[in-house]
């Protein structure tokens, strides 16, 4: 018997990607009906008006967008079923270009002729033009920056395109925009009209709620077609009749596709075109550009929020980019990434590029060997095509987001539709970001923009001092009011912090606070607001006799204060926090009348409170003298730890090597502190390099010495140990508070 195998069978990996080749093939089909649908509509659309004497060449035009966009966006896009072609949007601003330009050339007396080249060539460089900057944008590489576009805003794009679905298949029914007075006009559809229309979008509807299956739209489009040819035949018409009804979709000349009439290089070549006219319009052809690019981030977010694929929109942008310079190149209007027609080639079945590659170049192939197949398609069934998804969109963000999201944030979904319903695509998104930033500013206003508030006897600067300057740092600590902000700081969160400064310094009236210092390290920058709060803090402290510190700025707050001159108002300012609260300590001892002397022959004077007389003269014999130099090392990592040290005058500091050349400052150690004890105690090498920071003396008592008294003179050897865990107490006190503030 032979083992089984485990994994799957070739058998089923073909199956696999059978099933996923035919799924795209008939996704591929739906979308090129869709593709031809929309050419049609929106080719017409541009040369509408004085212009609709030429409509055959717009729809040439837009046939052109949808077969080359499609085919390289299908190819180039980051998603996989992206689907692509001329959209409503950039159509809408593309109209006024066309008509602006076809006025000028007749201002100009220009012929029949070259009106009808020059708009040509107006709409072909609209889309060379588009596509440069949508490539350059994406080159750029700023196009990530939508990704932060709250997702209220995206959810609020995508009901108002559910509600442009319904009012485009209205208007395809009706001949009317969707308007209150115009719904009436219900009522006079024939009933091969609305009878299919609303029975493929209820049995899509249906069907795709029982049925997860990719079959489910195709099949839903065939029993539709059937459906409405089963009508046809009940009434007595004739394809004839039907296509004069509206009901099916318009025959494409042959003639229309090729344009041979034209010949366009040698119009060219005797100025047949009016570029006069075509300058004169260029700022209209940078707005297409604008909406282009607005959609386009747009369509693409939506498309990734609706399908869960990741979305490089730098990536979609020179797609776009692409795919403009292409079309115009042969004559086509501005095409680009489209959220209705890549959610329908996903519904219908997609599952990788072949189906936007197969809807761009069936089109081709219909167009070019049997235009006539693709006027036997009825439009009702399209019509409910668009009902059903208009309708699901609607649904999926006025209704089952009302349970997911915050109140404050689903406003902003009806808000936005609204907009849209009334003043358009762009103006619905401006409205919604507008409101999605003031709803941010409110509730980041909310957000506490202090981290830590301190003062003198909870945070420390990383000197270590005597055990006596350390508790008369503690006793002075409540003169210093510390306060540690975070995050970006605006207008609301500065003056917060002026009124909290205010009612700290209100709580200590009992004592006079001499320092207010504000850590800027946690934050991320601020706006230009927040130097008028400054200078009212400072007037603050000036009437408090108090001086105000500010500590790690970042360059560009720095920059900002500076400009505001807000820095040149007598404000302190250190690079960290540790330098900043180092110098107030300093202050502080440097004025208090109780300050210990620091010349070299009070060292006895600042022991003697830990010894007795005759312990201090034993200790002071063994203890060696060294004067260091500034940066001079008093020993290095990895050294033997064979000795402890007592700072008489001056500070060394312990600095950690690193990679690089690189060192970390540790922590320094003032008159009257012991450093190197770890290692002598705990018979280890040193673990860090200590230097001197400038001129300094200290004390050296050896391990040899030290074994020495233990053995002579254990009363002495008692105290100097006692006198390490008195320094090693006190340094863990201020440890315990720091750490007891940070997490208060």
């Amino acid at each position: 018997m032979k083992p089984a195998k485990t994994g799957s069978s070739p058998d089923v990996g073909a199956g696999s990607r059978i099933t996923g080749l035919v799924g795209d093939l008939m996704a591929g089909t739906v979308s090129m009906l869709v593709m031809l649908c929309y050419a049609m509509s929106l080719g017409t659309m541009v040369f509408s008006a004085d212009l609709a004497r030429f409509a055959e060449l717009g729809v040439t035009t837009a046939f052109i967008s949808c077969v080359v966009t499609a085919l390289v966006i299908a190819l180039a896009s980051s998603m996989r079923m992206n689907i692509a072609g001329p959209d409503g949007n950039a159509t809408a601003f593309l109209v006024g270009v066309a008509a602006g330009v076809a006025s000028s050339v007749r201002a100009d007396g220009g012929t029949p002729q070259t009106l009808l080249l020059t708009v040509l060539i107006a709409i072909a460089l609209c889309s060379v033009v588009t596509g440069i900057i949508l490539f350059a944008l994406g080159s750029s590489r700023r196009s990530r920056s939508l990704q932060f576009l709250p997702y209220p805003v995206v959810g609020g794009f995508l009901a108002g395109t559910g509600y442009l679905l319904l009012a485009g298949a209205f208007r395809v029914v009706s001949g009317e925009p969707l308007h209150w007075h115009t719904l009436a006009r219900v009522t006079d559809l024939s009933v091969l009209m609305w009878i299919p229309a609303v029975l493929v979008c209820t049995f899509a509807t249906a069907l795709t709620r029982v049925w997860n299956n990719a079959a489910a739209l195709p099949l839903t489009l065939a029993l539709g077609v059937a459906l409405f040819y089963v009508m046809l035949l009940a009434t007595g018409l004739s394809i004839d009749d039907a296509r004069g009804m509206g009901l099916l979709l318009p025959h494409v000349p042959r003639h229309a596709i090729g344009i041979p009439e034209l010949h366009l290089p040698a119009s060219l070549a005797h100025g047949g075109v009016d570029w006069h006219a075509i300058g004169a319009h260029l700022p209209e052809t940078l707005v297409v550009t604008s909406v282009s690019a607005i959609t386009i981030l747009m369509n693409s977010t939506a498309i990734g929020t609706a399908t869960g694929e990741d979305v490089d929109l730098n990536r979609e942008m020179r797609a776009a980019g692409l795919a403009n310079i292409a079309s115009g190149m042969l004559g086509g209007m501005i095409g680009y990434q489209s959220f209705n027609r890549s959610m329908l080639n996903a519904r219908a079945g997609a599952t990788s590029r072949i189906a936007g590659v197969f809807a761009s170049l069936a089109c081709l192939f219909v167009l070019a060997v049997s235009p006539d197949v693709v006027a036997l398609f009825p439009i009702p069934v399209l019509v409910g095509l668009q009902l059903f998804m208009g309708l699901r969109l609607l649904i999926q963000w006025l209704v089952s987001a009302y349970g997911k999201l915050n109140w404050h944030e689903y406003l902003l979904i009806p808000l936005i539709l609204g907009f849209i319903a009334f003043y358009g695509v762009i103006a619905g998104v401006v409205a919604g970001i507008i409101a999605a930033c003031v709803m941010f500013a409110l509730l980041y206003g909310r957000v506490s923009c202090v981290r830590m508030e301190f003062d003198g006897t909870t945070r420390t600067s990383n000197v270590e001092r005597s055990i006596e300057a350390t508790e008369r740092l503690r006793e002075l600590g409540k003169q210093i009011c510390g306060t540690c902000m975070q995050g970006f700081l605006f207008f609301g969160t500065a003056n917060s912090i002026l009124q909290r400064v205010r009612e700290r310094l209100t709580e200590h009236e009992s004592v006079s606070v001499r320092f207010v210092v504000l850590d800027f390290s946690s934050t991320n920058g601020m706006d230009a607001s927040v130097s008028v709060s400054f200078i009212k803090l400072r007037e603050l402290c000036a009437r408090m006799k108090a001086d105000l510190v500010l500590t790690a700025l970042p360059a560009r707050s720095r920059d900002l204060l500076a400009k505001t001159g807000t820095l040149n108002l007598r404000i302190h300012e250190f690079t960290t926090l540790d330098a900043g609260l180092e110098w107030v300590e300093d202050m502080l001892l440097a004025s208090d009348a109780h300050a210990l002397p620091r010349s070299e022959e009070d060292f006895h004077a600042m022991l003697a409170p830990h010894f007795t007389a005759y312990a201090l003269d034993s200790l002071s014999a063994r203890l060696e003298v060294r004067d260091l130099g500034a940066g001079q090392p008093l020993f290095r990592q990895g050294e033997p730890g064979d000795a402890m040290y007592i700072v008489e005058h001056g500070r060394v500091t312990v600095s950690l090597p690193l990679a690089g050349g690189r060192s970390l400052r540790l922590r320094s150690f003032g008159p009257g502190t012991i450093v190197g004890e770890m290692a002598v105690y705990s018979g280890r090498v040193r673990s860090a390099d200590v230097l001197a920071d400038g001129p300094a003396r200290v004390r050296r008592l050896s391990l040899a010495a030290l074994n020495a008294i233990e053995q002579d003179d254990p009363v002495t050897a008692q105290q100097i140990h006692r006198f390490v865990v008195k320094v090693m107490t006190s340094r863990l006190a201020v440890a315990d508070e720091a750490l007891r503030a940070a997490h208060g």
